[in-house]
């Protein structure tokens, strides 16, 4: 199945789950959509749970939600450090 001319965002903040973000990142990616990394502004990388960096393409202040066809949000402690 072809993504192409798709945008995705994929969330992230401190301690998310590396394979909950970059899974789908590499797979998105490889079947041809666009996708972004937001982070929620208070960083420009962000730490996963064993210490992974991701940087961000931009904080989540920047983007709008109907600029992307999807939003990934991975697991781990991030979703609760992002609700707050």
């Amino acid at each position: 199945m072809s993504l192409k001319g798709k945008r995705v965002a994929i969330l992230a903040e401190n301690l998310y789950q590396e394979m909950e973000l970059w899974v789908p990142y590499y797979r998105l990616k490889e079947a041809g959509a666009a996708v972004k990394v937001i982070g929620t502004g208070s960083a420009k990388s962000y730490t996963s749970k064993h210490g992974y960096p991701v940087t961000v393409d931009a904080a989540a202040d920047e983007v709008k939600a109907k600029d992307f066809d999807a939003v990934i949000i991975p697991g781990g402690y991030a979703p609760d450090l992002m609700r707050r």
